[in-house]
């Protein structure tokens, strides 16, 4: 499509150290994006393999330095500090873009201003680059899940806006596992965040990864960073990331084939007390609601709709719906067919924090022959009434 000249620039930072294996072809897919405004800047950490000539060879088509750092948040955190766009992203160097993913991101935050992340689909690649699949942790926005759930947004599909970064702060250095997963939250404190139904990127997973290798020590980092968000540890993603931790913890004790019972009794361990969990909890990724649920707002959406579709009634008078905050009455549904019930409400101009927890109570609960989760209505919309526009010059 034509663009004027005046198209937002799109700076994207690749933080790097010793992956001259996988380098040329994260900088390749950025070469060959169908968005002309880019710039690409590599942070190199000082790498002593061939990634520095490798970058040589670009010329000047991308910008690098090659320095010590501390850590892959700090290089990410120095590019976007030197970079000069209106509209960021990071790409390691193992992962790459589909050839509109710019395009595509550019487009949906011109046509949402009052969003500060747009993330997209995604596809898994082995370690030789092929495809092997697609993500399929992902998920819809919806803010509890994200923050009680698993990071379901894939980071190299992620754009975001350089006034929403400004505003909620650079990548927290301390953070080396879940620093994209604390931006997430506190961008979605900020502005809203917005689903692009398109696969943007390739995310490379092989056993030698940051996340793959990260151990206990990931599953401690993930625990705390709970804690800062939501006042507890072990929310039900952290011990769904625990769970499978054990299980690979657990297998490497028996490797080879005559211990392929323990590992197949390991695996049906862990996936029925996974399975568990995932049923339990009160808001599902494809938005049904539990009899005792619970949704999660900004506490910058002064006034808030919320959109549920009713199913099953009980045997006498109709489906009740009633929310509370805090144990405070903040109103009550009623529906007496099926279809969608809509309400509108105001929060208290005291709400402190940045979200805000809405208890949902259902005097109705059911489950059906094939799932095993206990429903009671879905959320079909969950929106602002009066959408802040972010902080910036409004032109992205």
């Amino acid at each position: 499509m034509t663009r004027p000249s005046d198209a937002p620039l799109v700076s994207i930072v690749t933080p790097s150290f010793n992956q001259g294996r996988f380098i040329r072809q994260a900088i390749d897919s950025v070469l060959a994006q169908t968005y002309p405004h880019i710039e690409h800047r590599v942070i190199d950490g000082g790498s002593t393999d061939d990634t520095v000539e490798i970058l040589r060879s670009y010329g000047d088509r991308v910008t690098w330095c090659s320095e010590p750092d501390d850590g892959q948040s700090d290089a990410i955190n120095k590019g976007f500090a030197a970079a000069g766009g209106d509209i960021l992203a990071w790409l390691n160097t193992d992962d790459v873009y589909r050839p509109d993913a710019v395009e595509r991101a550019v487009d949906e935050l011109l046509r949402r201003p009052e969003a500060g992340l747009v993330y997209g689909r995604g596809v898994i690649l082995n370690e030789s680059g092929e495809e092997t699949g697609p993500f399929i942790g992902l998920e819809s926005f919806n803010l509890w899940r994200l923050l009680y759930g698993l990071d379901y947004v894939l980071q190299p599909a992620t754009f975001f806006r350089r006034s929403a970064v400004e505003a909620v702060g650079d990548l927290d250095r301390d953070l080396h596992y879940a620093m994209d997963w604390d931006l997430w939250l506190r961008l979605a404190a900020h502005s809203e965040v917005c689903f692009l139904d398109h696969v943007l990127a390739g995310s490379r997973e092989y056993g030698d990864t940051k996340t793959a290798t990260g151990g206990w020590p990931r599953i401690r980092e993930l625990g705390s960073l709970m804690h800062r968000h939501t006042g507890t540890t072990w929310t039900p993603g952290v011990r769904l990331y625990a769970l499978d931790t054990l299980r690979l913890q657990l297998r490497s004790y028996w490797p080879g084939s005559q211990w392929k019972w323990v590992a197949g009794a390991i695996d049906s361990a862990v996936a029925y007390t996974s399975r568990r969990i995932i049923e339990g909890v009160p808001v599902h990724a494809d938005g049904w609601l539990g009899p005792r649920s619970r949704l999660v707002v900004p506490s910058r959406w002064r006034v808030f709709e919320v959109d549920f579709e009713v199913h099953r009634f009980p045997p006498h008078g109709p489906i009740t719906l009633e929310l509370s905050i805090e144990g405070a009455p903040l109103g009550k549904l009623e529906a007496t067919e099926a279809g969608v019930v809509q309400g509108r409400w105001e929060l208290a101009a005291e709400a402190s924090g940045p979200f805000v927890c809405v208890d949902v109570k259902s005097n109705v609960g059911f489950r059906t022959a094939q799932d095993r989760r206990r429903l009671a209505v879905r959320c079909v919309g969950l929106r602002s009434v009066e959408l802040p526009r972010v902080e910036g010059d409004g032109s992205v």
